[in-house]
Formats: structure tokens, C-alpha cells, sequence
């Protein structure tokens, strides 16, 4: 029994490598990028599959590249590994260049590289939801909208508040009314039309007061400037139903009509032109072979003597092929379109299985003019208390702004060998905040009844999103969080912060299953009564917490500095299970308080219009790591556009609380050569280098990795 430690040492060595390489964990980030306009710049939503912390971007400004950093929330579906160069292409507009977003280092820090064909001022942030990023881009003067850049014939004439010596509530009112009313104007002239819109907006959400007309006015012109045409016209006719008074009406009646006319403005500053029906398809294939090699040496003592053992084996030999199609069909009313995400793995190493994956495969047809969109097939959502991804419908009317309502019904997919859960909810958007229920089951047994609530906020660099999610079958707390950034941009500083709680894995009575000896939530309640299988049912779902603060100083042109502090919890679990069919497991400790605090250092474009360096360094502690510190190291460089370079170095270094210690190098090198402008090959190789002793052994590993593969864009 005294080779124990090192059996124990050898299974946990290949385990932790076959787990972090297994290709059957990996699950792809990316969902979609769509783009917008609003007013004279164009929004481009990246939209991530699982929940995740905006922490910091590398400097826009004009350029060509640009990277966002983020932290994925720990109970957010952790046991599937992202993959790294997962790309997601977009065409060029009238606007803007054609840009890729690509995923990067997601093992060891997660990061989306964005790069454009050409320079432009951008800047990013997080989205209106906890799985999104924005990225604004302001396009040349020379392209942007006609009309959104001329000045305004006239402003509104705000007169001073009227005081009504009667009651306070009017002269309240009237004073406030007023404050808008100049914040309108003010909009208005600096051709800000969308927050022109929101500044009369909560003037017309006041009690009627002296300002009510001028901004029900206002708020029309508002949208037209912003090419909001259908949201313009709708603002004047119920001017026209609210108001009598001449010489107002005859005014607003002639922009109404001016809406009509074959001259008016649309989106995209040209004469009121129809959107030409086509339609066409887009996306990418990509294949990659990655590989590696591993060699363990272990020193124990053995009969008071030293003794070592050698093992050299093969991690890693599997060839992956991803392909990523949208065909869209796109008119004056309709958008629709096809989109497939597929991920096939084909595995060389023995005893491992081939495996296809598809994530996304779903038609979408959405009504612009009529503001209903329909979805069926394999899916995420943006909310409504849907945990993950599944096979279904989704639907919803009305507008987001003002008032929507959402259908989804469908079954969960987690690529499991379990029965998977059905379910059908309703929700409904007003403005910023949702509200939603949803009913799930299995095996006709229900498994969950949720009710919760959003709350999105989105406002130039401020942003914000809380939700909770609470069980009323359990009746427990599911999931809480809050989240959101703030800029300065007198200093140039911006913070971030995230507090987030959550049931895992997400309650539900299907987590009687996990430890039982059966697969089927049917056997289990066959043999327990109802409580008792949603009691089981809690003793095997644990919760946790996250929270993480951070922020970034912008030091000059090139150059900012971040630092963030992170704290994590995950509870124990009581013994559960009395028989072999429920699984009798033993109690779980509590992981305890882990604590991490990180400084980051970035430049960009330092020696041309597409480089990047950054380095940046954290200290860990928790329960089990004593002392933690890491090293990181990056630099990306384009000597042209076709050929570029990415390095990087990670050091990491720890001492446990039961004596023992461990240190890793791990050096990377990766090359990308675009061929033609849809076709690009790169290649990686890495070494990963560690080093651990303890009280009764020591061990050296050293793996050899790499990928190669070529990517074409259709």
C-alpha cells in the first residue's frame, strides 16, 4: 500500500491532461455577430453561448485590431472547455471594413480577438445582457449617414417653467419636464439622436405638464434624424390624435407626409430606397489536427530506497472540423435566414470515439414592419429562464422599447446520455425589464418551475444587467447576479463589477440523478415518495458564489493599466442516498474562500497599426492553494497583412497546505499566413513544462503540443 501516493499521482497527472485535452468537453463559444445602426455609427453584438464578466478591452481609438478580455462565470456550464480559433466573419458594409472575431487562450486567459481589413475608431463594451459585447464603430465622415450630419433647420424653443403657485406637484413637475426638455435640445444639436429619444422620452413619462406637446413633437424628429422611419411616424400620428392646436399640427403634418415621400431619409442616408430582395449565403469551414506528447517522471521511496518511474504516452492526436453557415433571405420586411454550427472530431488515439456535435441548426424569420420574429431548430436564447441550449420554437411580438411578448417551448440538449428535459415558458419585455416563467419536465415528472426577471441597462459606457431566477417548486433561490461597467471619460478610467450566486448545478429534480444507479427519474420515484425525491434531489445540488471588481486606466495613447479582485465559493454537499439505486454518496467539504487579485498592462499599436502587448501577473490563495502566484506574457505582431506572429509565455507557481508545490512554464508560438482573401493557414506549437514535490514523492511532466490547419471563408 506504500506505492499508493504514486498510483494516485500517475492517475491524477493523466487524468487532469486528459480531461483539459478530452475533445469531447469542448463546446464552441461563439453564437452570433449582428450589426446595427444607430445614428451615425454602427453597433456590431458579439453574442457568446454561456454567461461571462466583461473585464477590460485593448485600446481602440483608429486601428486594426483590438482584443476584449472577460472572465467565464464559474458555474456556467464549466464542464465544457471552450475552443480556441473559433472564427466568426463579417462582410464588409457601405460603413465599415470586414472584421473576424476570433477566440483565443479560453484555458488560460479568455479573450475574442477582433480585426478589421482596415483602421477605424472603435471602441467596445459590454452588451444590454451577461453574454454579449458591443463594439461601436464610427465610420469615416466621407461614408457616414448624409443627413444624421447636417444641422437641424430649428431647435426646440424651451421657455422657462411656468410656476403654479397652486400646487407643488405641478411645479414639480414642470421643473423636471424642463431639465429633459434641455437635455433634448442639447441632444439634438450634437446630433446625439438617441439620447435625444431617451431624453424625451422621460419627459413624456411624467404627469402632463407644459412640456408634454413640445416633446411629443420632438421625440418624432428624434427618431427621423436617427432613421428610425416607422418609429418616427407612429410618434407624429399620436401627436396628431393628442394635439389640435395650429400652427403645431399643420408642422407636424408635413414631416408625416415628408415620411411618405420618395425623398425621405432611411438607415442609410440615402433617398427612401427599397431594400432590393437577395439573398446569399456566408460563413467558414475550418479543420485543425492538434497533437500532443507527454512524458512523466515520479521519484518516491520505496523500501527506504529512492526509486523512479518513466511514462511516455501519447495525450492528444484528433482531427477537428468545424463548419459555420448562415444563407439569409433579406427584402424591405423580412430577414431570415439558415444557420448550421457543426463540429466534427475525429479521434487517432485508442479507446477514443469519434464524435459529431451540431450547436446550432435553426431557420429564423423575423418581421421588421410587423415586429414578430419566429426561431425552430437548435438554439440558445438571449433569457427567459432557458438554461442552455435546445431544440425547439421561439417566438415573440411587439417591440422591445415599449412592449414584447416571447413564446419558447422545446427540449434541452447537454450531449449527455441522460433523458433530456422539455419544457415551455412565456416572458414579457417592457422596455428594459423582462419578467418570465417557465415549466420544465422529465419523463413527465416535473423537474422544475421557475419564476424570474431581467433588468438590462445600456447607455453610452455605463451599463448594467441584474437577474434572478427563483424555483417555485423548490422553493429556492436559482441564480442571482448583477453585473455591469462604468467609463470615465474626464480620466479615462473604467470599472466593472460582478456579484453572482447561483444553485449548481441549476436546480432541478433531475439532480436526484446524479450518483444513482439508473439514468431514468421515472426508477427513482417509482421506489421514493415525492418529497423525498426532491429532497434527494437538494442534497445533491451545491451553490455557488462569484465576485470579482475591477477596473482599467487608460495612461496614454498606447498604454493602460488593470487590476481586478476576484472571490469564489462553492458550498458542500451532505451525504445523500440510502439505497443502490439512488447512488449512496458521502459528504463534499466546502471549497472555501479562494481569493485573486491581478494587475494587467497593455499596449497596442506601439510599432504599427496592428500589434499588441500585454503582460500581467496574479497572486491565489484559497483553502487547498496556500500561495499562488502566474506570469503572463503576449504579444501579437503583423510584419504585413498576411503574415503574423503570436507569442506567449505562462509561469505558474504554487504551495499547498499540505506541504507541497508546483511550478509550470508553458511557451507558445503560433503563426497565421493569409493565402488569399478567403483563405488562411496557421499553426501553433507549445511546450508545457512542470515540476511538483510532496512529502513522499516528486514528479517532472513534459508535454509537446500543437495544432495546424487552415480556415476558408465563404
Amino acid at each position: 500500500m506504500r506505492n499508493k501516493p504514486l498510483i494516485n499521482n500517475i492517475h491524477w497527472a493523466c487524468g487532469a491532461l486528459l480531461s483539459a485535452l478530452s475533445v469531447a468537453s469542448i463546446a464552441a463559444p461563439l453564437d452570433e455577430v449582428r450589426l446595427r445602426q444607430r445614428g451615425d455609427v454602427v453597433l456590431a453584438t458579439i453574442k457568446l453561448t454561456t454567461p461571462v464578466h466583461f473585464l477590460r478591452y485593448v485600446l481602440g481609438a483608429k486601428s486594426r485590431i483590438g482584443e476584449i478580455y472577460y472572465d467565464r462565470i464559474p458555474s456556467s456550464n464549466s464542464k465544457e472547455a471552450w475552443t480556441d480559433q473559433e472564427v466568426r466573419k463579417v462582410a464588409a458594409t457601405r460603413l465599415t471594413p470586414a472584421f473576424t472575431v476570433t477566440t483565443r487562450d479560453q484555458a488560460i486567459q479568455p479573450k475574442l480577438l477582433v480585426e478589421f481589413a482596415s483602421a477605424i475608431n472603435f471602441s467596445i463594451s459590454p452588451g444590454a445582457d451577461n453574454r454579449s459585447f458591443v463594439i461601436t464603430m464610427k465610420p469615416l465622415a466621407s461614408t457616414a449617414p448624409r443627413i444624421s450630419n447636417k444641422s437641424l433647420p430649428l431647435l426646440p424653443t424651451v421657455l422657462p417653467p411656468i410656476i403654479d403657485r397652486t400646487g407643488g406637484t405641478t411645479v414639480e413637475n414642470n421643473n423636471l419636464a424642463y431639465k429633459h426638455m434641455l437635455a433634448g435640445r442639447d441632444a439634438l444639436s450634437a446630433k446625439d439622436y438617441p439620447g435625444a429619444t431617451n431624453a424625451f422620452n422621460k419627459l413624456l413619462l411624467l404627469p402632463p405638464n407644459q412640456y408634454s406637446q413640445d416633446a411629443q413633437e420632438w421625440v418624432g424628429v428624434a427618431r427621423e434624424r436617427d432613421a428610425q422611419i416607422a418609429k418616427a411616424k407612429a410618434e407624429y400620428k399620436l401627436y396628431l390624435k393628442l394635439y389640435t392646436n395650429e400652427p403645431a399640427v399643420s408642422r407636424v403634418k408635413q414631416r408625416l407626409a415628408g415620411l411618405a415621400a420618395p425623398v425621405a431619409s432611411t438607415r442609410m442616408g440615402k433617398a427612401n430606397r427599397r431594400i432590393k430582395p437577395r439573398s446569399f449565403v456566408q460563413g467558414g469551414v475550418s479543420s485543425r489536427y492538434y497533437f500532443g506528447q507527454s512524458s512523466l517522471d515520479t521519484t518516491y521511496q520505496w523500501n527506504n530506497t529512492s526509486q523512479t518511474t518513466n511514462y511516455a504516452f501519447k495525450d492528444q492526436s484528433s482531427l477537428i472540423s468545424n463548419v459555420d453557415a448562415i444563407a439569409r433571405y433579406v427584402n424591405d420586411e423580412y430577414d431570415n435566414r439558415i444557420v448550421l454550427r457543426d463540429i466534427n472530431t475525429k479521434n487517432f488515439l485508442p479507446k477514443q470515439v469519434d464524435r459529431n456535435r451540431i450547436y446550432s441548426a435553426y431557420i429564423e424569420m423575423k418581421n421588421r414592419k410587423a415586429d414578430y420574429s419566429a426561431r425552430l431548430g437548435r438554439q440558445t436564447t438571449d433569457g427567459g429562464g432557458v438554461m442552455g441550449r435546445f431544440d425547439g420554437l421561439s417566438a415573440s411580438y411587439g417591440s422591445a422599447q415599449q412592449l414584447r411578448v416571447n413564446a419558447v417551448a422545446g427540449q434541452l440538449v447537454d450531449f449527455t446520455n441522460y433523458t433530456q428535459p422539455v419544457f415551455y415558458g412565456m416572458s414579457v419585455d417592457m422596455g428594459p425589464v423582462s419578467v418570465y416563467l417557465v415549466n420544465q419536465t422529465l419523463d413527465g415528472i416535473l423537474d422544475r418551475r421557475a419564476l424570474g426577471s431581467e433588468f438590462r441597462y445600456f447607455e453610452g459606457k455605463q451599463t448594467a444587467y441584474a437577474a434572478v431566477d427563483y424555483d417555485i417548486y423548490f422553493n429556492v433561490l436559482n441564480s442571482a447576479t448583477f453585473n455591469g461597467s462604468m467609463g470615465v471619460e474626464s480620466t479615462g478610467t473604467t470599472y466593472n463589477f460582478v456579484a453572482d450566486f447561483r444553485k449548481s448545478p441549476s436546480i432541478g429534480t433531475r439532480n436526484a440523478l446524479n450518483g444513482a444507479s439508473t439514468t431514468s427519474i421515472a426508477a427513482l420515484q417509482a421506489a421514493m415518495t415525492e418529497a423525498d425525491l426532491k429532497q434527494l434531489a437538494l442534497d445533491r445540488t451545491g451553490s455557488s458564489s462569484f465576485s470579482q471588481f475591477g477596473a482599467t486606466q487608460k495612461l496614454n495613447s498606447t498604454w493602460q493599466l488593470g487590476g481586478d479582485i476576484k472571490l469564489s465559493q462553492t458550498s458542500g454537499l451532505p451525504a445523500s442516498g440510502t439505497t443502490a439505486l439512488q447512488g449512496i454518496m458521502v459528504a463534499t467539504p466546502d471549497t472555501g474562500l479562494e481569493k485573486t487579485i491581478t494587475a494587467q498592462l497593455i499596449g497596442s499599436n506601439l510599432y504599427s497599426d496592428a500589434d499588441i502587448t500585454s503582460m500581467g501577473a496574479s497572486y491565489i490563495t484559497s483553502s487547498y492553494v496556500q500561495n499562488g502566484q502566474s506570469i503572463f506574457v503576449y504579444n501579437r505582431t503583423s510584419l504585413n497583412r498576411e503574415l503574423y506572429f503570436d507569442s506567449s509565455w505562462n509561469y505558474y507557481a504554487q504551495t499547498d497546505t499540505y506541504g507541497g508545490s508546483m511550478a509550470r512554464h508553458m511557451p507558445m508560438v503560433r503563426v497565421t499566413y493569409q493565402v488569399a482573401q478567403r483563405i488562411s493557414l496557421d499553426a501553433d506549437l507549445g511546450a508545457e513544462l512542470t515540476t511538483s514535490s510532496g512529502t513522499f514523492q516528486s514528479s517532472k511532466n513534459t508535454r509537446i503540443f500543437g495544432s495546424m490547419g487552415f480556415r476558408w471563408d465563404f
